[in-house]
């Protein structure tokens, strides 16, 4: 049971690296590391990972309050420790599950395992409802301009997001084909969904508290999507600021998908995408696409070095 599960984990993990490997076989390596060998983009690269590292604090400050509610208590210093761990492991696994490491260390430390989870679960929820709003009207926006929802299902001779969709159903699949492999799982889940629900109900924050939590959000979904734009800019890209803005986030949502690691194939395929309805190069697309990867790896690297740190404590 335990090797399927492996099994199934590595196809979802690997088919992000086909579709990168799919899109790579099919551009001009000449033209994009034209784009790439150009000194003008390491500024604007360096200012988007100074400002990413801070709106990674801003999230902090707001896990913080959260955890406050839950009578958990945890300095500004420890909370974007935290924070930067956490990101760090979540950037590169799957579905961001790594993020659950902030519960782990908060429970080591004297507090119950389901307020340290909760509080995990509560501050990527603000993320994820943010994101699911913002994904819903970027959709209808993009809509409007491009009709691309109505193309979906239709297959021409550029059906870069066609396997988007074939990559979606082939990754439901090999979900379902895990949960059904044991019944039991579902029922295990219900269980902790239940102890859950009980757990949220029990946060406690004062008016005050929830507008800087809005406010710490707001901030943060400013600067990373603002940087998402800077860096476009900053290679060439000339497409509206709100076009970019919608794209960058639906290639967010998009990311949530766990199919691949560090965002690699579905980040660089939707881009590919949109890019195409604009007129623009499959190069063009992947070299935003691998400006923002080194961006989140080199922002989320104090992260590494201080989980590698804690590990080398631990043992």
């Amino acid at each position: 049971m335990f090797r399927n599960k492996k099994v199934y984990s590595y196809l979802l993990k690997s088919l992000g690296v086909i579709l990168f490997l799919i899109i790579i076989s099919k551009i001009n390596f000449s033209e994009l590391l034209k784009i790439l060998y150009n000194y003008e983009i390491v500024f604007p690269l360096i200012i988007t990972i100074l400002l990413l590292v801070f709106s990674y604090y801003l999230k902090a400050l707001r896990w913080k309050i959260i955890c406050q509610g839950y009578s958990i208590n945890i300095s500004n210093s420890k909370s974007f420790v935290l924070f930067l761990i956490g990101t760090f492991l979540g950037f590169t696994t799957p579905g961001r599950v790594g993020e659950l490491f902030r519960a782990s260390y908060i429970n080591e430390n004297g507090n119950s395992f389901q307020n340290s989870l909760v509080t995990v679960i509560s501050d990527r929820a603000v993320d994820l409802l943010s994101l699911l709003t913002l994904a819903i009207f970027s959709s209808f926006f993009l809509e409007s301009k491009y009709h691309f929802l109505k193309d979906l299902f239709v297959f021409k001779e550029n059906m870069t997001f066609q396997i988007i969709i074939f990559s979606v159903l082939i990754a439901s699949i090999i979900a379902l084909l895990l949960i059904n492999k044991k019944n039991s799982f579902l029922k295990k889940i219900q269980h902790k969904i239940v102890g859950l629900l009980t757990n949220f109900k029990a946060i406690k924050v004062s008016f005050n508290q929830l507008i800087l939590i809005l406010i710490y959000t707001l901030l943060s979904l400013i600067i990373g999507y603002g940087l998402f734009y800077y860096l476009a800019i900053s290679i060439g890209v000339k497409i509206d600021f709100l076009e970019i803005l919608s794209i960058s986030i639906l290639v967010s949502f998009i990311q949530l998908i766990p199919v691949s690691i560090l965002g690699i194939g579905t980040r660089d395929i939707t881009l590919v995408y949109f890019f195409h309805l604009h007129g623009l190069s499959t190069e063009l697309a992947v070299s935003l696409s691998f400006l923002v990867l080194i961006a989140n790896l080199i922002a989320t690297a104090p992260g590494m070095i201080l989980f590698l740190s804690y590990r080398k404590k631990s043992t």
